[in-house]
């Protein structure tokens, strides 16, 4: 028998999008599959579209478990799910993104290619989802190798979508023995892979396996004053000290990183205001 795949999802408000995303895991190809659907207080009918794809999940012979829970956040909807996995391998994904029929295949043929290898990501493409048109590609081209990427997590210098990350669940749990990441209001796409990238190299499947839709309204995408991004750079500060103690790292050096991040966000975001106060004034 093949290994299983678990997949978690956190769900909120996403009725309008969640008919796309279910078809696309109904068609993967990757069997044996678990998705774990973690609904965070919808107050729309979310949890009835899931329920409307039950049967379909079954003649598919795909299980699936569905979580309802108050509104607490995208991380306690993962700490949920997580606490469910019973699969071989782990990945994630955001209920309104589209998966490839592959996506999933993919990923664990590499990994199971690569015995040394702990976690893989795939190419992919950013969507406006207001529009349905590309943005860009997920990556670079200094990201379509194997190589240790926690640094380039850290600094966000290299993506980190859901949808595009696998990791063998025996690192996983390595990682998190209780199967727990550090809640935050800024998601869990870095609890969940920084520690595990802290303790493995990660490959590359050279191929778009998965479409990541961004749009005006998203967490991501907001418009933001100063004041709301200083609060988000303190938050990010506050998220990555709380996720040090989980990655197997020199902890002083990289508590002396974080702080290096910090500041040079903060630079980045005064030059940003100043410019923008100059091109306002009809400045050069």
């Amino acid at each position: 028998m093949k290994d299983l795949v678990s997949l978690i999802v956190p769900v909120y408000n996403s009725e309008k999008y969640l008919p796309r995303f279910l078809d696309s895991i109904l068609a993967q190809t990757w069997q044996p599959l678990e998705i774990i659907l973690s609904d965070d207080g919808s107050s729309d009918g979310s949890v009835g579209v899931i329920r409307s794809y039950l049967d379909r999940f079954q003649d598919k012979g795909i299980s699936v478990t569905v979580i309802e829970s108050e509104h607490k956040g995208q991380a306690s909807a993962v700490n949920d799910a997580l606490k469910l996995v019973k699969g071989e391998y782990l990945t994630w994904c955001d209920s309104d993104d589209y998966m490839f029929q592959e996506c999933i295949e993919k990923k664990v043929l590499y990994l199971k290619d690569h015995p040394d290898i702990g976690m893989v990501r795939n190419d992919g493409l950013v969507y406006d989802g207001d529009n349905d048109t590309v943005i860009r590609s997920s990556t670079k081209e200094e990201d379509r190798k194997e190589q240790h990427i926690f640094d380039q997590l850290l600094w966000q210098t290299t993506y980190c979508y859901a949808g595009c990350y696998m990791v063998r669940m025996s690192l996983f749990d390595s990682c998190y023995p209780d199967r727990g990441i550090p809640l935050s209001a800024e998601g869990q796409n870095l609890q969940l892979l920084l520690p595990p990238a802290s303790r493995t190299d990660c490959g590359f499947v050279p191929e778009v396996l998965h479409h990541y839709y961004q749009r005006k309204a998203g967490h991501s995408s907001q418009s933001r004053s100063y004041t709301q991004t200083l609060e988000r750079i303190n938050g990010f500060n506050d998220l990555f000290l709380r996720i040090l103690p989980f990655c197997d790292v020199d902890q002083d050096k990289y508590k002396k990183v974080i702080e290096e991040i910090k500041k040079k966000n903060i630079e980045q975001l005064r030059y940003s205001m100043v410019m923008r106060v100059k091109k306002e004034m009809g400045e050069s």
